[in-house]
């Protein structure tokens, strides 16, 4: 009798999943905020006018309503099932990006969007997706082996590939991405520290060959400008500097929800992508950046928990990867609106302007949300038995 009573309650357990708590409400409210407090930012940086339907903020939001349907669409089917698609996902990513070869656009001297009509999508977004469920799908099934060379080979070969067509748009700033998620799931992977070691080691004279041989001029001359904006004042430097003054304008409360001189006058530029920190905080000014800047860390610390629950390890390496491209992301655009980093085209997660940047995200959430609830329910199934 006991037993099956047992078996009745985990078969009902399911259904009611979300009644009971298993559903992180609060990593959801947060990133409800987050999004919507990304769409007033999108508003003012584009000239805070009236909203018509060629507005960007309402192409942010129909993208912020299509990442949102998808964000619990997907949290409510077993993150497992993306394991037996894992190749697919992968290959399809792959697909994307040599795509860009044939029917991408070029602006600005990198070709990493396709249009389709008057709609613009980034396939790097999805592939950064794509390269996290393949490369958890390839550790869990070498748990036991992944101490091996050759694993070790393959792992790095899984997100080496797309890092180097996404290098070739050219885009920095992604490919480092790729790089930050490789590292941060093959150290929780169980690989001998031994082939990190010797992969940290050949980064300086990889280094020196990547600077005199791979970097193009205009590249080295960005990376430089970026630590030293008034080498080119007028040129590649004036938007950071101006960045740097945006935010110092701001004060402690900042100007209000059109922001200060520097948006009224347009000398921001980009202020919807790269430098939207930096115009959030002349709207805020500095009480308003440390609350953002706070809210994400809440956001990184409930994702980080959802590495801690997992008890598989697709699960795990799943919540490490997307956690890790969220802190990428977020640490790399706030450094560089600071003129801590240099200036690589990173979007702020939820806030910069970019419906495919936006709806991945989302989407990388409600992935976390369904290791969250179903390993839950494993742990009780487990403990019932």
């Amino acid at each position: 009798m006991a037993t099956s009573v047992g078996a009745r309650d985990i078969r009902a357990r399911p259904r009611v999943a979300i009644a009971n708590g298993e559903y992180d409400v609060f990593l959801l409210a947060l990133v409800g905020v987050l999004t919507l407090f990304g769409l007033v930012a999108v508003w003012s940086a584009s000239g805070a006018g009236p909203i018509t339907p060629g507005s960007l903020v309402v192409r942010q939001a129909l993208w912020a309503v299509v990442g949102g349907i998808g964000m619990v669409a997907v949290s409510l089917v077993h993150y497992r099932f993306l394991r037996a698609f894992a190749a697919v996902f992968y290959g399809v990513s792959i697909l994307l990006l040599l795509s860009l070869n044939v029917i991408g656009t070029n602006i600005s001297g990198s070709t990493r969007w396709i249009y389709i009509g008057p709609v613009s999508f980034q396939p790097s977004e999805v592939a950064k997706i794509g390269v996290i469920i393949a490369l958890a799908a390839f550790i869990h099934a070498r748990a036991d082996e992944m101490d091996r060379l050759v694993n070790f080979i393959i792992a790095s070969v899984i997100p080496g590939v797309p890092a180097l067509l996404v290098f070739v748009q050219p885009d920095l700033g992604t490919t480092g991405a790729f790089v930050a998620i490789w590292l941060a799931m093959t150290l929780m992977s169980g690989v001998r520290r031994l082939y990190l070691f010797g992969v940290i080691a050949a980064v300086i004279p990889f280094s020196w060959v990547f600077w005199h041989f791979l970097m193009q001029d205009y590249q080295k001359d960005r990376l430089l400008i970026s630590f030293d904006p008034n080498r080119d004042y007028f040129g590649d430097g004036f938007n950071i500097i101006q960045a740097q003054v945006t935010i110092g304008s701001g004060g402690w409360f900042g100007h209000g929800l059109q922001g200060g001189s520097q948006a009224e006058y347009n000398l921001l530029k980009v202020s919807t992508t790269d430098f939207i920190f930096a115009h959030t905080m002349s709207m805020f000014g500095f009480v308003g950046g440390i609350a953002l800047f706070l809210t994400f860390m809440l956001v990184l610390w409930r994702m980080t928990r959802a590495i801690t629950l997992a008890q598989d390890t697709f699960g795990q390496q799943l919540a490490v990867g997307i956690t890790t491209m969220l802190f990428f992301h977020t640490f790399v655009n706030i450094g560089m609106n600071l003129g801590l980093m240099p200036v690589t085209g990173i979007p702020l997660p939820f806030i910069s302007l970019g419906g495919t940047s936006l709806a991945m995200t989302l989407l990388s959430v409600g992935i976390l949300q369904s290791v969250v609830m179903n390993q839950r329910r494993l742990g009780f199934q487990t403990r019932s038995r």
